[in-house]
């Protein structure tokens, strides 16, 4: 169960470097647009719609990495008043619910690939299916970070380890 934790998290660090990257060169990108459109009076048509799907890419791999950290927003009052090992079931049943929830999103995501798979973005003339793979792509990372919090939980529960990483902190 380790090799498999630590290969994700691996992983993750790769994807973080992959959005930092990606991240850096649509700023630039915007910096230039906006030089580009008020000062030398050329807006640059394709910008933007880079730009958009990339915030689409980035937000979606984040959310993988997030939940992997612990860093998305969640409701946790109940988890204080209950028992470790209730808390522990609980967010076992969350994780749980988490990879349902996902495995429908990968399941509709590739639907939703597939019918627009001929229709192409206007400015860019890239097909459309590839801005969204985004979906089913963030939501396999994101299943494969749930796997991770979930062997964590059941090694914390073996072990008694108070350090190992959960989706809620």
């Amino acid at each position: 169960m380790n090799k498999v934790v630590s290969t994700i998290d691996r992983l993750n660090y790769v994807i973080l470097q992959v959005i930092a990257i990606v991240f850096g060169l649509i700023s630039i990108l915007t910096i230039y647009q906006v030089f580009a459109r008020y000062v030398l009076n050329s807006p640059l048509l394709w910008s933007e719609a880079i730009i958009k799907y990339s915030m689409i890419w980035i937000v979606l791999l984040g959310t993988a990495v997030a939940l992997r950290k612990g860093l998305l927003i969640s409701v946790e009052a109940v988890l204080f008043i209950v028992p470790e090992g209730v808390r522990r079931i609980m967010k076992m049943i969350i994780v749980i619910i988490n990879i349902i929830f996902l495995s429908l999103l990968i399941k509709y995501g590739f639907e939703i690939m597939v019918n627009l798979a001929h229709q192409k973005t206007g400015a860019l003339n890239m097909p459309v299916s590839w801005l969204y793979a985004a979906i089913p792509i963030g939501s396999i990372l994101a299943i494969l970070n749930c796997i991770a919090v979930l062997f964590e939980l059941i090694i914390k529960k073996e072990t008694g380890d108070q350090d190992a990483g959960t989706i809620i902190h």
